[in-house]
């Protein structure tokens, strides 16, 4: 489960924030928490995650919204679903592998 410190956002909540349908916004200091968190930094244009043998991997592009200004919600969204896929293919892996 991928949980934001921005308290626990779902993630409709945060397509709804990206979409402009929410009164609320990610603030800066929630976003980078969150990111540092889950071991994960900005290195424009990709964020990239420090894996536990100390190696980085890109997780995902920054995203920008159309004033050029980074989207947050977006960008959270697109981490969350990385980390979603990781965890499915390790399961898929592990039990192709499992006796």
């Amino acid at each position: 489960m991928f949980a934001t410190l921005i308290a626990k956002l779902s993630s409709v909540e945060l397509q709804a924030m990206k979409d402009g349908c929410s009164q609320f916004a990610v603030s800066d200091m929630d976003f980078l928490e969150t990111l540092a968190a889950h071991k994960c930094f900005l290195a424009p244009p990709w964020v990239l995650r420090a894996n536990p043998s100390g190696q980085l991997a890109r997780v995902t592009r920054i995203a920008y919204d159309e004033d050029g200004n980074l989207d947050k919600a977006g960008v959270l969204l697109a981490v969350a679903g990385e980390f979603r896929r990781t965890v499915n293919r390790q399961r898929h892996v592990s039990n192709r592998l499992t006796f």
